[in-house]
């Protein structure tokens, strides 16, 4: 059974995210584990007054207060699309990125689905700063959501690489599993201005192998901009998910977690899955 982290902040960017991984996972056997983290909090002696807290335990209120919000969030969305799979909430005091490792371990998680950014993030960076820092603690494979995006199937998967890494099949997994849910193709692409090493042929033979029983086609373009041309092949080739392996030092590490003015970083609205190496 595939267990998904959904965290949310009860905006519409995390209630959208967790919309596409309802709507992405609505036919697999899967548990959705809920989780909402609120930062501590210190009340002033006349607040606790006025409000009648003097001598309770004001965070055991507070994480109540909130597993029961959670809880009716949860439950909505689950209803509202005709979800049958179990789920659960969890309610933690603490900041999000600090507690993830901790949720994934407790949890058996195999994948986290979140938006790219919270509503004060900079227009400026692909991942918010609570994605990044998660994205970078590489303890599990990750899908972020742009906020606006609405899923509406999932036809073609695009998987960018410098071919450089020593695959596993552990990093193909999590794409297994949505090829095999959704009957995807898959677009693998390369981006070099040289010929393929001894080393790069036999890692792409690893990911043919990888994909022989799916409908898997091969790029290789010669070009400068990575981050222009992984834009632009997205959009001529209509992807409705990109796929890249995060490794550390890795030409996706530079590309993608600093700010940048490429095509990709302004206008990319895909949804975005960040396997760690």
């Amino acid at each position: 059974m595939l267990s998904i982290l959904l965290p949310t902040d009860f905006s519409e960017n995390s209630k959208n995210a967790i919309t596409y991984a309802l709507e992405l996972y609505k036919n697999e056997d899967c548990k959705f584990h809920f989780l909402h983290c609120y930062p501590p909090v210190i009340f002033s002696y006349e607040y606790q007054i006025e409000k009648g807290l003097i001598g309770k335990d004001i965070h055991k209120i507070l994480q109540e207060e909130s597993k029961e919000r959670l809880y009716e969030f949860a439950l909505s969305l689950m209803r509202k699309h005709g979800m049958e799979q179990e789920f659960e909430v969890e309610v933690v005091k603490g900041f999000l990125p600090d507690r993830i490792s901790r949720a994934v371990s407790d949890n058996n998680i195999d994948l986290i689905v979140m938006g790219t950014k919270g509503e004060t993030d900079s227009d400026r960076v692909i991942f918010g700063s609570n994605t990044t820092q998660i994205i970078n603690k590489r303890c599990c494979p990750v899908i972020a959501v742009p906020d606006d995006y609405k899923f509406a199937g999932l036809e073609n998967i695009l998987f960018p690489s410098d071919l450089n890494l020593a695959f596993k099949h552990k990093h193909f997994q999590p794409i297994l599993k949505i090829l095999e849910l959704h009957k995807s193709n898959i677009k693998v692409l390369h981006i070099s201005m040289q010929e393929l090493t001894s080393l790069q042929k036999i890692h792409k033979e690893f990911i043919k192998e990888t994909f022989t029983d799916y409908k898997t086609t091969y790029d290789i373009l010669e070009e400068k901009n990575i981050a222009d041309v992984v834009y632009d092949y997205q959009q001529e080739h209509k992807s409705e998910l990109l796929v890249m392996i995060n490794n550390k030092h890795s030409f996706f590490e530079n590309l993608f977690f600093k700010p940048t003015t490429s095509k990709i970083a302004m206008h990319l609205q895909t949804p975005f899955m960040v396997i760690p190496a």
